[in-house]
């Protein structure tokens, strides 16, 4: 998927940011481009998620900053990790980036926008946000954004690919790019649920698209 999102033609000498990294998968992968400096954000701690109030208290720790300093130091990275909520970034903290990568994060928010303005608050040039998104319906009107209520999901709004963009525009970014629909599920089909298998088949799950901005 790496060489389907909208990269600036360079990232040479640039400050990058990774927001919900995880494992690192991102920061790695801005570092390799060549950023000369990559910082990585994650919750490390269940208290901080946006969970649904029946969810809370229900979830363990989060091992995201011990998996990330065991792969930095398998590749020999430079990347840090820091332990930070996406609505607590700060420049007078953090610093500002000239590129933000979100992977995944968006529609895990409670308050979408909020957190793409705090975004833009550490932005001083481009970021990339790459989000599931909801199936297009043609033949009938479309909302920009749900409340994604499937059981089990941690998801809270789904945005389709016109909304997503909408959102980055409120929030301060010129959009600059877009990629086509992207499949999130690329393995067996077998390996997933049988239900959910067939919805990722005729593209009901498992759609996202990645889109740049350039902070205005």
């Amino acid at each position: 998927m790496s060489a389907q999102m909208p990269w600036p033609l360079s990232l040479t000498g640039q400050r990058c940011l990774d927001v919900g990294t995880m494992d690192g998968f991102w920061a790695f992968e801005m570092e390799r481009r060549g950023a000369a400096e990559v910082v990585a954000t994650d919750i490390t701690e269940a208290s901080g998620q946006d969970l649904p109030v029946r969810k809370r208290g229900r979830r363990a720790g989060i091992a995201r900053g011990e998996t990330f300093r065991i792969a930095a130091e398998v590749l020999g990275s430079k990347a840090v990790f820091r332990s930070r909520n996406v609505y607590d970034l700060d420049p007078a903290e953090d610093g500002e980036f000239d590129l933000v990568f979100m992977g995944y994060v968006l529609q895990m928010l409670r308050d979408p926008l909020r957190g793409l303005e705090a975004i833009r608050g550490i932005c001083r040039g481009r970021v990339i946000v790459l989000d599931t998104v909801s199936l297009p319906l043609s033949l009938l009107p479309a909302p920009l954004a749900r409340l994604n209520a499937r059981r089990g999901a941690l998801e809270w709004f789904v945005f389709n690919a016109r909304g997503l963009e909408q959102a980055m525009t409120m929030a301060g970014f010129e959009i600059e790019a877009r990629t086509g629909i992207l499949r999130d599920h690329q393995g067996p089909a077998e390996r997933l649920p049988p239900l959910m298998a067939l919805s990722h088949r005729v593209g009901i799950l498992g759609r996202s698209v990645a889109i740049r901005g350039r902070a205005f």
